[in-house]
């Protein structure tokens, strides 16, 4: 488990990529779950986290393009 101190969405899409599934935590998000390479979206979350799991997500299918 990987932890972020601060919101970087490129560092994240890149951590979640290269490691396919897993975990991490990002500091003012809590604790994040991805698999297939995608983070996940909580069940429980908020506005907020799940326009920031939205952002790292379209940087994940970037990598793609």
């Amino acid at each position: 488990m990987r932890s972020f101190k601060q919101f970087n969405s490129l560092r994240i899409a890149k951590y979640v990529k290269s490691f396919f599934r897993g975990t991490l935590y990002v500091t003012g998000l809590g604790l994040l779950e991805f698999q297939q390479g995608m983070l996940v979206m909580p069940s429980n979350a908020g506005n907020n986290v799940k326009m920031r799991v939205s952002e790292v997500n379209r940087e994940i299918k970037r990598f793609a393009v």
